[in-house]
């Protein structure tokens, strides 16, 4: 039976290099014996594209609809409703060549190369559609889109476009030290460092270690680590 990595981050290893997900930093938002998806974190746009915020504004097809399944995983494969934008269209700022400070807190992030609606990752519980992580949501419906995106110094990260992986290329890509796995929490979904990918490699590569050695992981006590 596949182990859910539901409401973990998937953080690139120094292994990835050639691909989109070089540095990237995944929040893995469904996973089951189908197949698996995962949102980047830290591949902003900016300036966010003005066309994504009239659309949550002004779309009135999905206002009411739930556009998630009511249940503790989210699969932005399968929503009802919520509004659209072309991930395809979009070209992300890598974000280790960005060089704005901030910039892992921007509003707009680009989730991967494949289509789906619109979602928000943010830490309102008001506002949740899906779980994924300790105190980290996720919501596709247009009315809880505009919500979270008015509400002033809310944590909410919109996302166009998603990844995916069939269950068995994604074991075998962690298998092969491609990624680094930790818990999605605020703290670490939500940093608003610039670059975000050395914070977290470097917390992913401690809590590992200390897996390995069968130590507690002191996360913050470098010298414990």
């Amino acid at each position: 039976m596949t182990e859910s990595l539901v409401g973990n981050l998937m953080i690139a290893s120094s292994l990835v290099t050639e691909s989109i997900f070089s540095r990237g930093v995944c929040l893995m938002v469904h996973h089951d014996e189908e197949g698996a998806i995962g949102v980047m974190l830290n591949r902003p746009i900016l300036p966010p594209p003005a066309e994504l915020l009239n659309l949550i504004a002004q779309d009135p097809s999905s206002a009411g609809k739930p556009a998630l399944p009511a249940t503790g995983e989210a699969n932005p494969q399968r929503p009802s409703g919520g509004p659209r934008f072309p991930a395809q269209s979009l070209t992300p700022a890598p974000e280790q060549k960005v060089g704005a400070k901030g910039t892992g807190g921007a509003l707009v992030h680009f989730g991967g190369p494949m289509s789906g609606p619109v979602v928000a990752v943010h830490r309102s519980a008001e506002f949740a559609e899906a779980v994924a992580g300790n105190g980290v949501y996720v919501a596709a419906q247009k009315g809880f889109l505009e919500q979270l995106v008015k509400q002033p110094g809310t944590d909410v990260r919109l996302i166009i476009g998603h990844a995916a992986w069939s269950s068995e290329q994604l074991a075998g890509e962690i298998a092969a030290g491609l990624w680094h796995v930790l818990p999605a929490t605020p703290e670490t979904v939500f940093n608003s460092q610039g670059d975000l990918w050395p914070y977290l490699v470097r917390r992913a590569t401690g809590a590992s270690v200390a897996h390995w050695v069968g130590a507690a992981d002191h996360h913050g006590l470098a010298w414990l680590n």
